[in-house]
This record gives C-alpha cells, sequence and structure tokens, in this order.
C-alpha cells in the first residue's frame, strides 16, 4: 500500500502545484485536463484496493481522505468555460489533499505539504521579524526573555485549545485567513514554532547571535520562497530548488551583514563571517528540514552558527 499511495500523493501534489498562480499558464489548461481525469481514476482504484483488505484505524483514515479527494476532484473539476476555474480547483483541493497528506505520515509514508505563493504570508514574516528584532535592541535581556516566554505559552495553549474545541480553531484559521498555509489547520501552526524559536534564543544570553537568528528567518526564508517558486527549476530535497537556496544565502548574508553593521556597529570582516555562518547554516537546516518546521530549525541554526564564529 505504501509506494501506490505515495507515488499517487506525490502526483496529486504535482499537479497542484504547478496550479500555483506562478506555474500556471492558460496553454497548459488542455494536458492539465488529461492528467486530473488520470489522477480521478487513479485516487479510484487506490481507494478499493484500501477497501478490499481488512482496515487498521489509521488505513480506515487514508481511505476516508482517498474519497473525500475523490468526491472533491469530482465535484470541483473545472469547466472550460469557467473563468478562474483552475484556481479555484487547487483551492478547493489543496486542503483535502493534506488531510490525505497526513493520514499516510500517521504511517511514516512521507510526502510533502502544499505551500503556495502568498505574498501577504511573506510579508507578514518579515513584519514578525522586525518587531522581535526592534525588542531584542530595545529591550533589557530579562524583558526578553519574558516576552519570548509568554508568547510561546500563549501558542501552546492556543494550540491545545483548537484540538479540544473545534470551534477554537474554526476561528483561528478564519482569522488567519491568507496568511495560513491549508495544513495548519490540523498541524501545529508555523506562528507557534517561531514562537518557540524565539524562547530558544532568549536562553542564549548573546543578542547579537541571537538576531541572526531572527534576521535570517524573516527575510531570507520569505525571499527563498518568493524566488524559488517563481525561478526555480533544479530541484534539490524536500521540495526545495537550487535557485531557492542560493536565493536564502545570498539575502540571509547581505541582511545579518547590514543588521550587524549599522544596529550593533560591528567591524565590517567580522560581521561578514557571523552573517554568512548564519545563512549557510540556516540554508542548511531549510533544505532538509522536514519533520522539524524551519520556523524553528532556521533561527536556532543560524544563532548559534554566529554564536560559534
Amino acid at each position: 500500500m505504501a509506494p501506490i499511495n505515495q507515488a499517487l500523493a506525490m502526483d496529486v501534489y504535482s499537479l497542484l502545484r504547478e496550479l500555483d498562480p506562478n506555474h500556471w499558464s492558460a496553454h497548459k489548461e488542455a494536458p492539465f485536463y488529461a492528467r486530473l481525469n488520470a489522477l480521478k481514476e487513479r485516487v479510484a482504484e487506490v481507494a478499493n484496493a484500501i477497501e478490499a483488505n481488512e482496515l487498521s484505524p489509521a488505513i480506515e483514515a487514508v481511505r476516508t481522505h482517498l474519497l473525500d479527494l475523490r468526491h472533491t476532484m469530482e465535484s470541483h473539476a473545472p469547466c472550460p468555460e469557467v473563468m478562474d476555474a483552475w484556481e479555484e480547483f487547487r483551492r478547493r483541493v489543496s486542503p483535502v489533499y493534506e488531510r490525505y497528506a497526513a493520514s499516510l505520515r500517521h504511517l511514516d509514508i512521507h510526502v510533502p505539504s502544499l505551500r503556495p505563493t502568498n505574498y501577504a504570508r511573506n510579508v507578514f514574516h518579515a513584519g514578525n521579524a522586525i518587531v522581535a528584532l526592534l525588542c531584542i535592541r530595545f529591550l533589557s535581556e530579562a524583558q526578553i526573555l519574558g516576552a519570548a516566554a509568554f508568547m510561546m505559552l500563549l501558542a501552546w495553549s492556543l494550540e491545545v485549545g483548537r484540538r479540544v474545541m473545534p470551534r477554537l480553531n474554526d476561528f483561528l484559521m478564519g482569522l488567519l485567513g491568507r496568511l495560513a498555509h491549508p495544513h495548519e489547520a490540523w498541524r501545529i501552526n508555523s506562528a507557534t514554532w517561531f514562537c518557540t524559536a524565539c524562547f530558544i534564543l532568549a536562553c542564549m544570553w548573546d543578542l547579537q547571535a541571537a538576531s541572526i537568528g531572527i534576521v535570517v528567518l524573516g527575510f531570507a526564508d520569505p525571499a527563498a520562497a518568493v524566488l524559488g517558486r517563481r525561478f526555480g527549476t533544479k530541484k534539490l530535497v524536500n521540495g526545495r530548488t537550487l535557485e531557492g537556496t542560493l536565493s536564502f544565502i545570498m539575502v540571509g548574508t547581505i541582511a545579518a551583514l547590514l543588521w550587524l553593521v549599522a544596529v550593533w556597529g560591528f567591524p565590517m570582516k567580522a560581521a561578514l563571517t557571523m552573517a554568512i555562518a548564519g545563512a549557510v547554516s540556516g540554508g542548511i537546516a531549510e533544505l532538509f528540514s522536514r519533520r522539524i518546521d524551519d520556523n524553528l530549525s532556521i533561527p536556532v541554526a543560524a544563532a548559534f552558527a554566529a554564536l560559534m564564529c
């Protein structure tokens, strides 16, 4: 069951990713209809194959989400005469795919999560980093630690609360609106991991090094997301591209260098060493983050690399 479901999930993921506005163009429409029809048939075949076996709860969850995926793909299949039909199809199918992907991960079948183009999220990402940097620059170490601890506890309390109370989850996802990725409705939110990373950095008691982690996450990660989706062609691992990773390192190095020189008054040579170490370490963490959210791994890796310089 594992290789069949993994291959199917990867094909659905590939279709939805190519429907992203950064990749989609109208002249591709005819081949997409053929791919969609073939995928619908495969979803039905895989669901029927699972139905023929004795089901455990985990496999039953996979089958349930497969049937939901099949129903959604059929009911929202694009019509040629409808404007923006493929975008509506992508918007409807993406969260259903994410539920199916989550059920496969429970069986240790790794498939990627969708990360659609979201400029509002990128701006929000950078805004959070700016707020954190202002706190680091103008608050005392004790105040920073207290604020980070409070935000982390609040974030994790909301995570627990939205698992217990579905209405709270619906409210928070509605509040986040365009900022949230589809999978965050039932997985730990990226903001929670960011708050956790801020607390870890606050415990370092080295504000200069800690700030490198925030700078790299806040500016290099959105740059890699935008440029990687727009221009990325050479695939690396975990859905990342060479172009996106190089953009991450370049933007991270420049942003960290400017921050260290302009705000902390570092000498150019020392600042450049710390900036490169932080950006490269953050880029490696972003590249290989799979089970650990990159909003946690990137700033921690970048900050500790800067601390070692």
